[in-house]
């Protein structure tokens, strides 16, 4: 496994390289309408059944790659969380669900202003703020500072910067097993931690590979 490299390929696959317990934080934000519509509504939890088995062994392989004292935070949505918690739990434990506080956010009932991440911490680790990330997202502010946004459901590098920096240490290993556009990627590379990253997405791929290694 090479380290500082985004894989274009099936991260169940690219994990198998990765050694056990070598990984000190994960840090993913997987695609957030598998099974669910992509008008804001609710779908059928019977339509997800079909992603289960990925997930069962995706939280697996995160098991056995990480490291004793190693965090884990899994980005979701309303709409999806009721379908990860009892499988991300059962296998890895959740120690907390934690929100991103947009600012401001459309929306008609409501704003959507705000996304969840599972997080994951051995009891060994005892550090954290508060449970509630308030950063601008690219509607309420992070273009400007940021640039242009390149993925329908990027993150702003601020918010990624933050989650890496409070659980990991210089020359460390972080995962991002669903890299989008690279920001985990270019996190790491600011605060000096290596990065292993898979993105199976072609047209993702390439974005990330431009932002994070001007290819």
């Amino acid at each position: 496994m090479e380290l500082n490299k985004i894989y274009n390929e099936d991260c169940l696959h690219g994990m198998k390289r990765i050694p056990d317990a070598s990984i000190d934080l994960i840090v993913t934000d997987p695609p957030y309408f598998l099974g669910l519509t992509h008008n804001g509504q609710k779908g059928s939890f019977i339509d997800l059944a079909i992603s289960r088995p990925f997930f069962d062994a995706l939280f697996q392989e995160y098991k056995r790659v990480l490291k004793p004292d190693a965090c884990v935070f899994f980005f979701c949505d309303w709409r999806g969380y009721a379908f990860y918690y009892p499988i991300f739990d059962a296998i890895l434990g959740a120690s907390n669900l934690l929100v991103w506080d947009k600012i401001s956010a459309p929306g008609s009932k409501y704003s959507y202003s705000h996304e969840l991440l599972i997080f994951h911490a051995p009891a060994s680790v005892n550090k954290g703020g508060s449970s509630i990330f308030r950063v601008p997202g690219f509607s309420s502010g992070a273009k400007k500072v940021e640039g242009e946004k390149v993925h329908p459901t990027q993150k702003p590098l601020a918010l990624i910067r933050q989650l890496v920096e409070a659980h990991s240490e210089v020359g460390d290993t972080v995962l991002d097993t669903f890299m989008g556009s690279g920001t985990t990627a270019i996190a790491c590379m600011e605060l000096q931690r290596n990065f292993v990253g898979y993105e199976l997405d072609i047209k993702n791929f390439k974005i990330a590979q431009k932002r994070v290694f001007n290819m």
